[in-house]
C-alpha cells in the first residue's frame, strides 16, 4: 500500500477541524513528556506536532513513509530530523528517551509485530511510548451504529478508510496489543468526546473545541472519542 494516496487527508475543510480538535488536543498531552528528551516522532502527519514538539525536545526524529507528506509538512530544524521510511523499514542504532505513536497504530498491517520488533529495539530502557488511538466505542461512534450508518462501531466508515485506518480500537484490545508486544501500561486515558462527525463540527468556535478536550479528561475514557496510554518494557 502507497502512502502517498493519503497526503489529501491533511488537506482542506476535515483537515482543518481535525487539527484544531484531534491534534491541538493531542499536543497538549504529549508537550510535557518531552521536555528536553530525545524523541522518536512516527508520522509528520500534517507537521504540526513536529513543528510545536520541535521548542520543547532535546532532539527529534520524525519517521514518514510518504515523501509527498515530507515535501508538503516538513520544516527546516537544527533539532528535527526527518526520515523517508516505513516504520516497519526503519532501522537506527539510536535509542530514545521518549517515541511517540500517535494515531499509528490503527494504520500499519501488524501492530503487536511492530510494537514487539521495532518499538523495544529504539527505545532505551528506562524510556517511555506514548500512544493514541481512535476509539470504537466513543459516543458518535454509537450514535452512528443507532441510525444505521455503521452496523457495527468496529467498521471503517468513509472518513476511515480515506485516512488510511485499517482498525479501529477500543480500550481492551489497545491493552491486549500493548501486553502481547512485550510492553506494560503505565497509565491510561481518554480525551476529546465526540457526538456528530468532524464535517459537522467545522463551524464550532477553538474555545468551545478546548472547553470539550478539558471536559473530556475528567470523562469514563472508554466514551471518548480517542485513547491514550503511556508505555514502558516489562
Amino acid at each position: 500500500m502507497s502512502l502517498e494516496q493519503f497526503h489529501g487527508s491533511y488537506l482542506g475543510e476535515q483537515a482543518d477541524i481535525g487539527e484544531r480538535f484531534v491534534t491541538r488536543a493531542t499536543i497538549a498531552l504529549t508537550k510535557e513528556l518531552v521536555v528536553d528528551k530525545k524523541i522518536l516522532n512516527l508520522g509528520l502527519g500534517n507537521g504540526k506536532t513536529s513543528k510545536i514538539l520541535d521548542e520543547f525536545v532535546k532532539e527529534q526524529t520524525v519517521v514518514e513513509g510518504s515523501k509527498k507528506i515530507i515535501d508538503l509538512f516538513s520544516f527546516k530544524s537544527h533539532k528535527t530530523t526527518f526520515v523517508e521510511s516505513y516504520f516497519e523499514n526503519y532501522n537506527t542504532d539510536k535509542k530514545f528517551e521518549v517515541i511517540l505513536a500517535n494515531h499509528v497504530l490503527e494504520h500499519v498491517n501488524d501492530p503487536v509485530e511492530l510494537m514487539k520488533a521495532k518499538f523495544s529495539n529504539w527505545l532505551m530502557n528506562d524510556g517511555i511510548i506514548f500512544v493514541t488511538v481512535p476509539n470504537a466505542k466513543s459516543l458518535h461512534r454509537l450514535i452512528g451504529k443507532e441510525m444505521g450508518l455503521l452496523k457495527c462501531e468496529y467498521d471503517l466508515n468513509n472518513s476511515d478508510r480515506e485516512g488510511g485506518h485499517q482498525r479501529v480500537y477500543d480500550i481492551s484490545i489497545l491493552k491486549d496489543h500493548i501486553e502481547k508486544a512485550g510492553f506494560e501500561i503505565v497509565d491510561f486515558g481518554g480525551y476529546n468526546i465526540k457526538l456528530v462527525s468532524l464535517m459537522q463540527m467545522k463551524d464550532w468556535s477553538q474555545a468551545l473545541l478546548d472547553a470539550i478536550f478539558e471536559v473530556s479528561k475528567k470523562m469514563p475514557p472508554d466514551i471518548c472519542a480517542n485513547i491514550w496510554a503511556t508505555v514502558r518494557k516489562k
